[in-house]
């Protein structure tokens, strides 16, 4: 118990970065397109407007539009509110992953995605590192190559800043990786349903945060009896 309440940061992190790795393949086996970034909806984008596709460009702006919103909501209820965001996150993540699952399945693929755009780029604004490490719970490419230049900076250095960041942003690829099986297998399973099984990993995120919670709660009361003692 002590060594998740010193290391919960860490662990919700990773847990994140599962649930990220798990969402993004959900939405390739499910709907055939990856929900958690842009870099590709944005060239297949293009693709639309030089192929003069109007109603798929229209689309994808819709979802390049809600993930935008997503990281905006992010940053102004950090900025301007004292709210309990991560516990909004896992809410968020929930909400999306059911919607994506019920939407009605003659409807658009593309639209069950729209869910999706907009909570992970939520998620990515309020799980976005392990604090000095950024790290995004979205997708590799940024932990890749952090991941291999803090390796690098371990082997040449020897200090244990590198050796720390080398560990983070390894096993947050790991937790990723092992997030995009679980949501291929899930999609297997159970088809668009299976978008519940990422339930899972929310669930035991909410469980860090409580014993989190309880962490503060001893720590307040053991200061306020060395106080009155």
């Amino acid at each position: 118990m002590k060594w998740i309440w010193e290391n919960e940061e860490e662990i919700l992190h990773y847990i994140m970065t599962f649930t990220g790795g798990f969402m993004g393949l959900y939405a390739i086996c499910a709907y055939g397109n990856y929900g958690s970034a842009q870099t590709g909806n944005l060239m297949s984008m293009i693709v639309d407007f030089t192929g003069g596709n109007a109603f798929d460009f229209a689309v994808r702006a819709g979802g390049f539009v809600l993930f935008c919103a997503g990281i905006a909501a992010s940053w102004l209820l950090k900025r301007f509110f004292v709210l309990p965001m991560r516990e909004m996150c896992l809410l968020t993540d929930a909400a999306a992953l059911a919607a994506s699952a019920f939407l009605p399945g003659q409807m658009y693929p593309f639209f069950h995605l729209y869910p999706l755009f907009l909570a992970t780029s939520f998620q990515w604004g309020t799980f976005d590192g392990v604090g000095r490490y950024k790290s995004a719970s979205l997708f590799l490419t940024g932990n890749l190559k952090n991941c291999v230049t803090s390796w690098l900076d371990y082997l040449a250095e020897r200090e244990a800043e590198s050796r720390t960041g080398a560990r983070i942003y390894t096993l947050a690829i790991v937790s990723y990786l092992l997030g995009g099986y679980a949501g291929c297998l899930a999609v297997r399973e159970s088809g668009f349903r299976g978008a519940f099984y990422g339930y899972l990993p929310l669930a035991l995120a909410g469980v860090v945060l409580v014993l989190e919670r309880l962490g503060e709660r001893r720590e307040r009361t053991l200061a306020s009896n060395a106080g009155q003692s």
